[in-house]
């Protein structure tokens, strides 16, 4: 098929960019992942997915080296995953150990593929397993259990290049209009300058509002700062292309003008592409505040998927019509861009590296 011109600048990434291979991507949820077989396509790779008898994730090629029937489909057994098809047994390393018609077994097995389970989310690397180190698995946030409560989300499918999904999650000025009736942004939230800083390939950006009683339908109905001032800095951090980590944060300032700790929230997000067009979404958020509310948890976690699932609405016909519509097309800029303009560079620089 003829490859479509691009839509955009050409040091911008774009939904016809190539994928990339050397990171730790989520593969899925902790809880999603049992003895039971499971396939995902990560990075238009299919694999099998599921626990070893001490628990441990076992992430293999799913595919039999014979016949390429689908090793998802097969059966657990004791040490491995016996192929429905013709018998063929591999154990958790993807080695063939029984061939039921011969005695001798083959020497090529099956792609095995490093993975890590930390708190929520289990990582998959995607490229050689020589290079899989664990210490490069972008970091969780890391609070002290007593002071923060989480709320994971669920998985959710997208239909639509991550591209899209992590220029959607760079964005602030989105929130007042997609999400009027979920978040319920102002829209004076759009007209707050957006600060941007960059730091190798990852980028920080945030606005700042004085009022943060415009955003109280965001928080807790209990808080309350009584007469002093609080500063209300929103943003997030592009940190890898696997990973985005959004906030949002109250700011007391004492009497003297001295800032006192924050309250509030950070959302944590996980975008793994599945192909070039279509994305695994995965998200968490914790707050320091109400920790032992556990009716505003659920309605907190209702509220963001709500919100989430308006984004991949967005993102569904964004693709939709970046694919299909012949209209001779080139994207224009506006003054909010500059975080998803940036992120974009940095993954064309990274794709064509």
């Amino acid at each position: 098929m003829k490859r479509k011109p691009s839509y955009c600048a050409n040091d911008l990434a774009d939904i016809n960019t190539p994928l990339l291979y050397n990171y730790w991507y989520v593969i899925g949820l902790a809880s999603e992942i049992t003895r039971n077989l499971k396939e995902r396509t990560i990075l238009n790779r299919s694999l099998v997915i599921y626990r070893d008898e001490e628990g441990g994730v076992v992430v293999l090629q799913n595919r039999c080296a014979h016949r390429s029937f689908p090793l998802a489909e097969s059966t657990l057994e004791e040490g491995g995953i016996r192929c429905k098809y013709h018998g063929i047994k591999y154990d958790h390393d993807g080695n063939i150990t029984d061939v039921p018609c011969q005695e001798n077994c083959p020497r090529t097995g099956i792609k095995k593929y490093a993975a890590k389970e930390i708190g929520p989310m289990v990582w998959v690397w995607m490229g050689n397993l020589s290079d899989a180190i664990e210490e490069k698995i972008p970091e969780l946030p890391v609070h002290d259990m007593d002071k923060w409560t989480h709320v994971v989300g669920p998985y959710n499918h997208l239909e639509g290049s991550y591209i899209l999904m992590q220029e959607n999650l760079c964005d602030l000025s989105h929130l007042p209009f997609l999400h009027a009736e979920t978040f319920k942004f102002p829209q004076e939230y759009t007209t707050a300058p957006i600060k941007v800083e960059q730091d190798g390939d990852q980028i920080t950006f945030y606005r700042e509002l004085e009022d943060w009683n415009l955003l109280r339908p965001f928080f807790h109905p209990n808080l309350d700062f009584g007469k002093k001032k609080v500063i209300y800095k929103s943003g997030g951090r592009y940190e890898s292309p696997s990973t985005n980590k959004g906030y949002g944060l109250l700011i007391p300032i004492d009497e003297n003008g001295l800032e006192q700790p924050e309250v509030g929230h950070y959302v944590s997000h996980y975008v793994t592409p599945e192909t070039e067009s279509s994305t695994h979404y995965f998200w968490f958020i914790a707050r320091n505040y109400e920790l032992s509310d556990i009716n505003y948890s659920k309605k907190q976690g209702d509220m963001v998927q709500a919100g989430f699932e308006e984004d991949l609405f967005a993102i569904r016909h964004l693709q939709r019509i970046i694919e299909n519509d012949t209209h001779t097309y080139r994207e224009i800029g506006i003054k909010a861009d500059k975080p998803g303009v940036m992120m974009r560079k940095i993954i064309k620089k990274l794709s064509e590296e």
